[in-house]
């Protein structure tokens, strides 16, 4: 079983990859390459059950992050699969997973902190 700091640093990971795979040629670039919406869709459904198994085993919460939302994008993706808006995707890549990763690496270093 992975540590909480293990699915956090997945979650981080991956989020940070969701971004790279859309930081160049835009939201056109982006729609017409399905290799990289499959790519970001991967890396999206990993940060949502990483962050959702994190926070299952977590007392508490930080609420800087959305762990409600980064799960129901998680199950979006994986079961109502033909529902997905390739704009949300690359808006979601584009805008907000550096934020998420940024929060996550915050979260890893307070909990390492105090985990020694």
């Amino acid at each position: 079983m992975r540590s909480i700091i293990e699915l956090l640093i997945d979650a981080r990971d991956y989020a940070r990859r969701a971004s790279e795979y859309v930081k160049d040629g835009g939201y056109s670039a982006f729609a017409a390459d399905r290799l990289r919406q499959d790519a970001v869709c991967f890396c999206l459904i990993a940060v949502g059950e990483a962050c959702g198994q994190a926070a299952r085993r977590m007392l508490i919460l930080p609420p800087e992050i959305p762990w409600v939302a980064i799960k129901a994008m998680r199950n979006i993706l994986v079961h109502e699969f033909w529902q997905i808006d390739l704009a949300i995707i690359y808006n979601i890549a584009h805008n907000d997973v550096v934020l998420l990763a940024d929060d996550l690496d915050r979260l890893i270093k307070q909990r390492d902190s105090t985990d020694t």
